[in-house]
C-alpha cells in the first residue's frame, strides 16, 4: 500500500512513495524472503537525501538493496526501510575515467565501458549484481578485482551528507571495502582505466569470463553466486564438494552439482531452508577438514 497522509504517514514528495509491508523475494536472485516494513525505491539524489531524512525522522533501520544477488533476506521480513537502488543508472565518461551511478548492474557497466574504447574490468563480466554492491563487497574474478580500477567513490553518511573517497589500497582486502558493515551509501563511482583501440577484442575477453561462469552452472538455477569466501586453504567449493555435499538437498535448496559453493534452486524453498543448508555445509567442512568458511552472502532482516 502506498503511505498517505490520511493513514498515518505522508508521501516524501510528488516523485516518491513510501511502500508498506513490501515483499522483497520478487527483488533478490535467490526468489526467497519475507517482506520490507517500508520500501522506497530512489531515482534522483534528491529523493535519497529525502528519503534518508524521513527514515532519520522516525528512527528506522535502513538496508540498502541493490541487484539483490549477495543477500539472503529473512522469511521473517527487514525491519525499518529498504532504500531500492536499482534505478540509479546513470553514467557519463571523462576519459580516462568512466563514472556511473551505484545501480547500475555491473556487466552493463563493463559493455559500457567497452563501447567509450575503455578497458579493465572485463576479467569481472558475468558477474551479477550492482556496481555499489559490487564495490561495497571488493567484488574479483578470474584474478581481478573491482578496487584496482576505483579512482573515487562518492557516498552518503546515514545523515545525508555528501562526501568523496579516494581508494587507497590499504583500505581494499578480499571481499571486503571500507563500505562493507558500514552506513555508508554508494552513490557514484569512477573507474580509471585504460583505452582499448579494438572494444570487439574486449567484448570478447568479456564474454570468456561470462562463459566460465556459465559452464559452472550459475545462470541454470537461481541462486545468488559463491556462498562462501574461499579459506587460505584453497577454494571453499573443493572442500565442500570433498565434504560429501555436491549435490545435496534440504528443503529445496541444492548445492550445486557444477559448483559446490553455489547454492541454487530447483523449486519452492524458504531462506530458513537455504540458511540451514548452509549451516550443514560450513559444520561438515569444519569437521572433516578443520577449516571455518566464512559466509560471503550478507543476511539480511529479521534472523
Amino acid at each position: 500500500m502506498y503511505l498517505t497522509i490520511s493513514n498515518g504517514a505522508e508521501k516524501i514528495n510528488k516523485g516518491l512513495k513510501i511502500l508498506k509491508n513490501v515483499p522483497l523475494a520478487p527483488l533478490t536472485s535467490f526468489g526467497t524472503g519475507g517482506k520490507a516494513d517500508y520500501l522506497a525505491t530512489v531515482t534522483t539524489f534528491q529523493q535519497l537525501k529525502e528519503t534518508l531524512a524521513w527514515a532519520n525522522e522516525r528512527q528506522l533501520p535502513l538496508t540498502l538493496l541493490g541487484g539483490g544477488t549477495n543477500v539472503l533476506i529473512s522469511d521473517r521480513g527487514v525491519e525499518g526501510l529498504v532504500i531500492v537502488t536499482t534505478a540509479l543508472t546513470a553514467h557519463y565518461v571523462q576519459n580516462p575515467l568512466f563514472v556511473c551511478q551505484a545501480g547500475l548492474p555491473l556487466d552493463t557497466a563493463i559493455d559500457l565501458m567497452n563501447d567509450n574504447y575503455l578497458c579493465g574490468l572485463e576479467p569481472l563480466g558475468g558477474l551479477p549484481g550492482s556496481v555499489g554492491g559490487a564495490v561495497y563487497g571488493n567484488a574479483s574474478a578470474n584474478g581481478e578485482s573491482i578496487a584496482s580500477h576505483i579512482e573515487w567513490i562518492d557516498y552518503l553518511s546515514r545523515e545525508g551528507q555528501l562526501s568523496r573517497y579516494y581508494r587507497r589500497d590499504d583500505d581494499f582486502s578480499y571481499k571486503k571495502s571500507p563500505f562493507s558493515d558500514t552506513e555508508k551509501i554508494i552513490w557514484e563511482v569512477a573507474f580509471h582505466l585504460k583505452p582499448c583501440h579494438d572494444p570487439s577484442k574486449m567484448r570478447v575477453l568479456k564474454e570468456e569470463s561470462r562463459a566460465k561462469r556459465k559452464a559452472r552452472g550459475q545462470y541454470d538455477y537461481p541462486s545468488a553466486g559463491c556462498i562462501f569466501k574461499n579459506p587460505s586453504e584453497g577454494p571453499a567449493g573443493y572442500f565442500i564438494e570433498q565434504a560429501g555435499f555436491k549435490g545435496y538437498s534440504l528443503g529445496g535448496a541444492t548445492v550445486s552439482s557444477k559448483h559446490a559453493n553455489f547454492v541454487i534452486i530447483k523449486g519452492e524453498t524458504t531462506s530458513q531452508a537455504i540458511y540451514d543448508l548452509t549451516l550443514l555445509v560450513e559444520k561438515g567442512v569444519l569437521e572433516r577438514f578443520g577449516i571455518p568458511l566464512e559466509r560471503e552472502i550478507r543476511l539480511v532482516g529479521r534472523w
